[in-house]
């Protein structure tokens, strides 16, 4: 008689245990990690369980440890995490070379426990005042839908100009309502599919000395599909994210002609040695031409640093490659400096063709116990056109 081989469990992962957790539903951590049950502990990757847990952005973690089973059976992966600070008033702050803005929101980036983010904001500057709110559930494994509602009210005196900043190009005031609605599905761990519906309505206001002016406002309705896919590792120092997005704008806008646009931003870092990373960006824009100014982008679709952030065009097409070195960790996250060198294509209705490269340094400061970004300080020089770009930021990155 030929018996069935016996399957030791002695060293395989057979449970999960996440200790420190106070606000958040235990199920949020702990179902992204099922994955590593049925594993063989010698197969297991720390880092790649500390990636899992700094990609959720509301904890962080204290310890990831391998104990026997009390029960007998195999061993647990047993993890201690800090909650992240993640329900609070947010002040934040930026001054750049274009322009100067502060404002406020509150936010709980975990709401009800369950990694909701829920925000208010509200913030004035040089050339705008702004509100807004947003309420997003996100999913968080194989199988789990997300949604999102936002809406924004915006008062905005805009100006496009050359990237010298010499030369206005269209000046002119507006009041705009954006409100949206979307729907996510994870697919796999690593893709996420989307939709999204929104509405927008742009109201011209009176303007001193107007210049290029669009002749009258803008009403539309818009749909716009999307698909990304995301992979994060953790080198002991750096979360070190891959990830592309694709999405597609359709605009049907009452009374003119539609607006086709397609947009494709892709990121990549990867360590080199532990605390020092290459690091790559790319933004791709592309839509239909149009003469109004509400269908341009801005230099940040394009992934790049080199313009000013009141420039704008219909195309866009930007490249960052740099390199990013960690300095030191205290007590609420950690500090590092990078430098890169940018290309960026660009074309519009005013300006035609354009080229620019430069290099760009920052020094950034990444927060661990609290949920939002940190603080960035960044200047930025243009080679083609002889400019600097600069700009300091509290509660957001450069």
């Amino acid at each position: 008689m030929i018996l069935p081989p016996v399957f030791s469990q002695e060293n395989t992962i057979t449970a999960i245990s996440v200790s420190g957790l106070k606000r958040t539903k235990p199920y949020i951590i702990e179902k992204p990690l099922q994955k590593f049950i049925g594993r063989d502990t010698e197969s297991i990757d720390i880092n790649e369980v500390i990636a899992i847990l700094q990609s959720a952005n509301i904890v962080e973690p204290l310890a990831v440890e391998i104990e026997d089973n009390p029960d007998g059976s195999g061993k647990i992966l047993a993890i201690t995490v800090r909650e992240k600070w993640s329900i609070f008033p947010i002040p934040f702050f930026s001054i750049s070379s274009s322009g100067w803005g502060a404002g406020g929101a509150f936010m709980d980036a975990n709401a009800f426990g369950v990694k909701d983010s829920m925000m208010v904001m509200g913030s004035y500057g040089s050339s705008s005042w702004m509100a807004s709110l947003m309420y997003a559930h996100s999913p968080n494994t194989a199988g789990d839908f997300g949604w999102n509602l936002m809406g924004m009210f915006l008062f905005q005196d805009r100006e496009s100009v050359d990237q010298k900043e010499e030369e206005i190009l269209r000046r002119f005031n507006s009041m705009a309502i954006n409100p949206s609605i979307g729907l996510s599905y994870k697919l796999t761990d690593l893709i996420t599919p989307g939709i999204s519906v929104f509405y927008r309505n742009i109201i011209l206001r009176d303007t001193e000395s107007p210049i290029n002016a669009p002749e009258e406002g803008v009403e539309a309705i818009g749909i716009s599909p999307a698909i990304a896919i995301a992979h994060n590792t953790w080198d002991g120092y750096f979360l070190n994210a891959k990830s592309v997005s694709l999405r597609y704008n359709y605009t049907f806008v009452i009374g003119a002609r539609d607006v086709h646009s397609v947009s494709l931003n892709g990121a990549l870092n990867h360590s080199i040695i532990p605390g020092f990373r290459f690091t790559a960006k790319t933004g791709i824009v592309f839509a239909t031409a149009s003469a109004s100014p509400f269908f341009e982008s801005s230099p940040a679709n394009a992934a790049v640093n080199i313009l000013p952030q009141k420039y704008s065009a219909v195309d866009f097409s930007g490249i960052s490659l740099g390199l990013e070195k960690y300095l030191f960790k205290f007590s609420f996250g950690s500090v590092s400096i990078s430098a890169a060198y940018q290309a960026v294509y660009s074309n519009g209705e005013l300006l035609h063709d354009q080229f620019d490269h430069g290099p760009v340094a920052m020094l950034q400061m990444y927060f661990s116990r609290v949920a939002i970004p940190g603080m960035g300080l960044g200047a930025a020089y243009n080679a083609d056109k002889n400019t600097w770009q600069y700009a300091f930021n509290i509660g957001m990155m450069f």
